[in-house]
């Protein structure tokens, strides 16, 4: 697997590309069996540069065209490309949940979301947060806000060369879709927000089954009630959830959380939104959440439902959730 580094400075825009090496990982979940793609040496053409991919895929990281280290001072952003070969369409990008990195979207946790869009004709551009994996940056609580993480997809998108974006946010990732909405609102196309809580406080049960899901230490079948308790609806397998959890970068987002005035990206820099709802959601229940949001927002928010999903709505029918994100892609 190749890996390029890109060196973003936050005072200028030019980026200075090097080769950092080639790293072997047999057997990892960045490798792909019939993986032939190759990044090209001269990256500096950006856009120009991405490799095609094999014309059969059968998961998304078989899209993968693009697999790069994206680097600012103190930040370090592991970011992957997924295109379909002879396509260049528009750029999609995805904000994952509270703890949880990019890989949510796609086979590795029953999710065919990333394919599903890269089949569609996009090109998506997931940037995993600081914290998980090769993507690494301060995560101290009180000094790292919902503002950082903006800022944070905005230098890997600016090092890409990519000016606009139609932005996802799942979960707590809603809260960073809207603070990036308001701080770059001229740099956001469609934007959609899955799950979108955080409006109201959480129930003592569902509080409890969070921070239950997020215990390492409990046994695998314990931390599994957790999950179905706090993230999937009856019927559903919470063990796709089982793993994937990462407890400090969790704790920095819900400290990061506490230390910003919701009304700042509530309405998401004024631009218009789609809200999915999960009519299961323990976590964010309709009442209090998806609709609470349209009610209030009733001239921006394209509302709608999705039976038998909770909180973890896109690992659960990930088609119905791609096929209600292209009708609003492709809405005028």
């Amino acid at each position: 697997m190749n890996y390029i580094v890109y060196k973003a400075s936050s005072k200028r825009k030019t980026k200075l590309v090097l080769i950092l090496s080639i790293i072997l990982m047999s057997g990892s979940m960045l490798s792909c069996k019939n993986d032939k793609t190759k990044s090209t040496e001269n990256d500096s053409k950006k856009d120009s540069t991405l490799t095609s991919t094999p014309k059969k895929a059968t998961t998304a990281f078989d899209y993968v065209v693009k697999d790069i280290l994206i680097q600012k001072p103190d930040v370090t952003n592991h970011v992957r490309v997924f295109q379909k070969e002879g396509n260049n369409g528009e750029y999609i990008s995805i904000i994952p949940s509270l703890g949880r990195g990019v890989e949510d979207y796609t086979e590795k946790y029953k999710s065919t979301i990333t394919s599903s869009l890269v089949d569609a004709g996009y090109t998506v551009v997931l940037i995993q947060p600081r914290g998980i994996g090769k993507s690494t940056g301060d995560l101290t609580p009180g000094s790292f806000s919902l503002k950082d993480m903006a800022h944070d997809i905005k230098s890997c998108l600016d090092s890409l060369g990519i000016t606009k974006i139609n932005l996802v946010g799942h979960a707590f990732g809603n809260r960073v879709a809207r603070t990036y909405a308001t701080m770059y609102t001229d740099h956001v196309d469609k934007l959609m927000l899955l799950a979108c809580g955080g409006n109201s406080t959480l129930d003592p049960e569902a509080e409890k089954c969070l921070k239950g899901s997020f215990d390492l230490n409990l046994p695998d079948q314990e931390r599994v009630k957790m999950l179905g308790c706090a993230f999937f609806a009856k019927g559903s397998d919470p063990s796709v959830w089982l793993h994937g959890w990462y407890p400090p970068l969790a704790i920095a987002e819900m400290q990061a959380a506490k230390t910003i005035d919701p009304n700042y990206f509530k309405k998401a820099g004024g631009k218009k939104f789609l809200v999915v709802q999960a009519l299961e959601d323990f976590v964010a229940p309709p009442d209090e959440a998806g609709k609470a949001l349209r009610d209030a927002l009733p001239n921006q928010v394209t509302y709608k439902e999705v039976a038998h999903v909770g909180h973890a709505l896109t690992s659960e029918q990930p088609k119905v959730i791609a096929e209600l994100m292209l009708d609003y892609l492709n809405s005028k």
